[in-house]
């Protein structure tokens, strides 16, 4: 099947060897609409040697250019865009900029460019000092006052400082610390003060564990329970007054629930030996004797002589 760009190759051949030499690569030349394929162009390469050296030697002064030539139109498009306030590290990222070699290149060629390059540094060093000084806040008592009384109504920090626009932010509240012991000390208090003190138990969870210990369950058989939490971690909600007495209502419901079934099982066990009234019953009274050491409660070890 013959090609169809035979009648044409001659004209196609000058403008990829003038367009690479210009510093395109052959792939985005033979993305160009109406362009033969790569293969087709590595074809031409191999079966026309005159055609052949000509490529390699646009391609070789395509790599001189894209690492010294100099782009005038891009160049231009670049400063117009980093002088609107896009960042030059964000610029030299997006397809077409040029490349960080190559920016660093036209600085150290083109004077007119560098002293372009030099300006917007500039510019951008004066922005970050006004920053830097727009935050650099004394130390305000009014302020530090505000976050304290923040704190002791329960909020946390980030949204304390947030809620209010007057606050300042997270680095000059760190360097009014440093230089105000006295703040941070205050702060340091209250801080530690909500750490220790406790925390209410979500109502569902603790709906659920009541529910597990009133059907003859514990702290240690809930905690074994997929997705449980640990002993531990039961044993420190206790703190929340309200989930200590329904665990401790929980614990009475469940020794009575005991109490009745040992009574059903004694009563409706046949006279007989001892023994199997002690095999019926035994199981139940362990049982009801290791669930009357109630979370919470502390126990004396064993081995340990009475005081």
């Amino acid at each position: 099947m013959p090609s169809p760009y035979r009648r044409d190759a001659a004209r196609l051949k000058a403008e990829i060897l003038e367009r690479i030499a210009g510093g395109e690569r052959l792939a985005a030349v033979c993305a160009s609409a109406g362009m033969p394929h790569g293969q087709t162009v590595r074809n031409w390469a191999r079966a026309d040697a005159a055609f052949g050296a000509a490529l390699e030697a646009a391609r070789g002064q395509a790599a001189w250019v894209r690492l010294w030539g100099f782009d005038e139109a891009k160049a231009a498009a670049f400063l117009a865009r980093a002088r609107a306030g896009e960042k030059v590290h964000a610029l030299l990222r997006e397809p077409g900029a040029p490349s960080r070699k190559t920016y660093d290149r036209w600085r150290a060629a083109q004077p007119p460019f560098a002293e372009a390059a030099f300006a917007l540094r500039q510019r951008r060093d004066a922005q970050l000092g006004e920053r830097g000084r727009a935050r650099r806040r004394a130390f305000d008592p009014v302020l530090a006052d505000r976050i304290v009384v923040g704190l002791n109504r329960g909020a946390r920090l980030e949204a304390v400082l947030a809620a209010d626009p007057e606050l300042p932010c997270r680095p000059v509240l760190r360097r009014w610390r440093r230089e105000e012991p006295e703040f941070d000390r205050v702060l340091r208090m209250v801080m530690a003060a909500r750490r220790r003190a406790p925390r209410r138990v979500p109502e569902p969870r603790a709906r659920e564990i009541v529910e597990h210990i009133i059907e003859g369950g514990s702290f240690a058989t809930f905690s074994r329970r997929p997705g449980g939490p640990s002993r531990a971690t039961l044993r420190r909600w206790l703190r929340d007054r309200r989930f200590a007495a329904e665990v401790a209502w929980a614990c009475e419901a469940r020794e009575d629930w005991y109490n009745d079934r040992i009574q059903m099982v004694a009563e409706t066990t046949p006279l007989g030996p001892l023994r199997e009234m002690k095999a019926a019953l035994g199981p139940l009274l362990r049982q009801l004797t290791r669930l009357r050491h109630r979370p919470g409660a502390t126990h004396r070890r064993r081995g340990t002589a009475a005081g």
